[in-house]
């Protein structure tokens, strides 16, 4: 029976498998800087539809960062109304990242989702003014879905992270909603009053 439906309904049947069943709606992002290395930068989300919400960053660097590492970490809002640790806390070099170095599997996550909204897609150091458009969790990148609920990513940048002096550069926090997607019912009756 399955198999004359796929006949029948190809399309109709594909799009319901292929619908994501968990999705990752941006609520609020958070820039901090180190005047040493960072100015002018600048955070904002932007709503698209109720399923999705972009963020757009800025920042111009005042000299070279020449070995960069970030230390990733995600929170999840407890009932208590907490952000706790949860599964991920890790540190990354990202040029050995991006010259192939290293393959850690979060840094190759990170690396991908900085390759599709930003500038600073090439190997270190990394100069000038740095931006990323249209950022958000894309679900084809997480490697499982997590649990329904608010989440805090928390992204510290830092020169110099593996020797002495440790410089901190800045710090982003993504704030993110695990949610089912919203299906947006049109009233038939007031789309005819139009007609």
């Amino acid at each position: 029976i399955i198999f004359h439906l796929v006949l029948i309904f190809p399309k109709t049947i594909s799009l319901k498998l292929c619908e994501p069943v968990t999705i990752y709606k941006t609520t609020n992002i958070e820039c901090d800087t180190s005047p040493k290395h960072s100015a002018n930068a600048s955070c904002i989300v932007k709503a698209l539809n109720w399923n999705r919400a972009v963020a757009n960053m800025d920042v111009d660097l005042v000299g070279p960062l020449k070995n960069i590492s970030v230390r990733t970490q995600v929170f999840k809002r407890d009932y208590t109304n907490k952000f706790q640790p949860f599964l991920v806390d890790v540190n990354i070099n990202i040029c050995d990242i991006i010259q192939r170095r290293n393959y850690l599997p979060y840094g190759k996550i990170i690396w991908n989702l900085v390759k599709l909204y930003s500038n600073f897609n090439h190997s270190c150091p990394l100069s000038g003014h740095l931006f990323a458009r249209g950022v958000f969790i894309n679900e084809k990148y997480v490697p499982v879905n997590f649990p329904l609920g608010l989440y805090k990513f928390s992204v510290r940048i830092f020169e110099n992270f593996m020797e002495k002096p440790i410089e901190n550069v800045g710090a982003i926090r993504f704030y993110a909603q695990a949610m089912f997607p919203v299906k947006v019912r049109r009233n038939k009756s007031r789309s005819n009053v139009y007609s």
